[in-house]
């Protein structure tokens, strides 16, 4: 069996059985031969039932568990594509599910399509375990995971058009080449770090790299009800900034552009945007969902702050 494997997907996990035995049902009923596919699951020094879960799935052959004693997401996916057993490694986030056709069409864009990509994904939608306020607009639904490039396959050449790194596909070859993933982004424990798939695209573009968005190959993101609240947003923005800050001395030798839509900016100076920021933030009567916005965006701003000033003191240590 593991000669015929075409493509691995790999489930990095840590302390999340509330959604893993999900995350491997939707792998285990998919409308590709079994025989062409693994799964993958790296348990990233996991404390819960976790590794119970995984035995219960030993009896199927295209299963596979590897424990990952060093914390970090960054070095759990790491290790998935150092085992993997097919030359494409595709990465599912373990509080989503996959489409029944997920391995099938990412397959079929690296059989297919020419020039042949070397990073394959599609969209992200999001499964809310209740309806969202409505302060919560299309801009917060990208921290939450969300991905939609529309219902057309093609690449992806805008500079901020970007693949989301919890489903993605790459040529095993392509990872092999590139070292992976930096393992100085990425979560750790409990830290919203980030930022090593938006390194990764950075790194790949500079050397002609290409991404294929393919409306087949889609996942479904679980978005719990402790995601919906402010306190939430304003930790992941201030992470925001510091991953940001840290991303950019990683990418010092390439070319480095933020990607982001220039539609979706709020006009005006950096400096403009941080006063009207400050004045919304304070609670003036007024829309408090604009409010609670420009607190987050401080957020990131206090978070890009702090990490220029820790990374300077420690001489440019991330």
């Amino acid at each position: 069996m593991a000669d015929a494997v075409k493509i691995t997907g790999v489930i990095c996990t840590h302390n999340r059985e509330r959604f893993l035995e999900r995350c491997i049902e939707s792998l285990c009923q998919q409308t590709l031969d079994s025989g062409s596919y693994e799964i993958l699951v790296v348990d990233n020094g996991s404390t819960d039932k976790t590794r119970q879960i995984c035995e219960n799935y030993r009896g199927i052959k295209n299963f596979r568990y590897l424990y990952e004693p060093v914390l970090g997401l960054s070095t759990a996916r790491n290790t998935g594509w150092q085992h993997a057993r097919g030359n494409y490694v595709g990465y599912l986030d373990d509080d989503a599910t996959a489409a029944p056709t997920w391995f099938e069409k990412a397959l079929w864009c690296f059989e297919n399509i020419a020039p042949v990509p070397e990073w394959v994904g599609g969209p992200i939608d999001l499964e809310w375990e209740m309806p969202g306020p409505d302060w919560i607009n299309e801009e917060l639904c990208v921290p939450l995971g969300k991905v939609d490039w529309g219902d057309e396959k093609r690449f992806l050449t805008r500079p901020w058009e970007r693949l989301g790194g919890g489903n993605s596909f790459y040529l095993l070859s392509i990872l092999r080449k590139m070292g992976g993933f930096d393992s100085r982004l990425g979560r750790k424990k409990n830290l919203l770090l980030s930022g090593e798939e938006t390194q990764f695209q950075h790194r790949l573009r500079a050397m002609n790299g290409r991404l294929y968005y393919h409306p087949g190959i889609r996942i479904f993101h679980f978005v719990p009800i402790e995601r919906m609240a402010p306190r939430f947003f304003y930790r992941r923005y201030y992470w925001g900034g510091i991953t940001d800050y840290i991303m950019s001395k990683t990418l010092q030798d390439v070319a480095y552009q933020a990607i982001t839509d220039p539609e979706k900016q709020e006009q005006g100076t950096a400096l403009s945007r941080l006063f009207k920021n400050l004045i919304r933030a304070t609670g003036l009567p007024g829309n408090q969902g604009a409010v609670i916005r420009s607190r987050i965006y401080l957020a990131y701003v206090y978070g890009w702050l702090v990490a220029k000033i820790k990374y300077s003191r420690t001489g440019g240590d991330a």
